[in-house]
């Protein structure tokens, strides 16, 4: 009895954690070119399965060249970016969402 007592505790410890309990900050994956990934935030979805977004993103934005656009969904996310840009360099910020899963990340890439 007192194990049942205490698993019950547990469940409603955990269903009273906010939402933003659930957002894991991860280690960026190896940028496939010239820069780097910068940061990963993943919600709602694995660290794993974040990377491999980031990964997804990269590679479609750059179909048609380092400066390109990602104008399509990415492993079912649809994906916004922000970007920042010098001769040299473009910074981007990218939220990518499916459903309530979301995945935040940032780059450098050298152009």
């Amino acid at each position: 009895m007192t194990r049942l007592v205490a698993i019950a505790a547990a469940l409603a410890f955990l269903v009273a954690l906010p939402a933003s309990a659930q957002a894991a900050t991860c280690t960026p994956p190896k940028y496939p070119g010239s820069g780097y990934f910068t940061s990963l935030k993943a919600t709602k979805v694995s660290c794993g399965e974040a990377s491999k977004v980031a990964l997804a993103f990269h590679k479609c934005r750059t179909k048609k060249g380092v400066k390109g656009r990602c104008v399509s969904k990415v492993r079912k996310y649809s994906c916004t970016e922000k970007r920042t840009t010098i001769s040299t360099e473009i910074n981007g910020r990218v939220t990518c969402k499916y459903g309530s899963r979301k995945v935040e990340l940032t780059y450098q890439q050298n152009t």
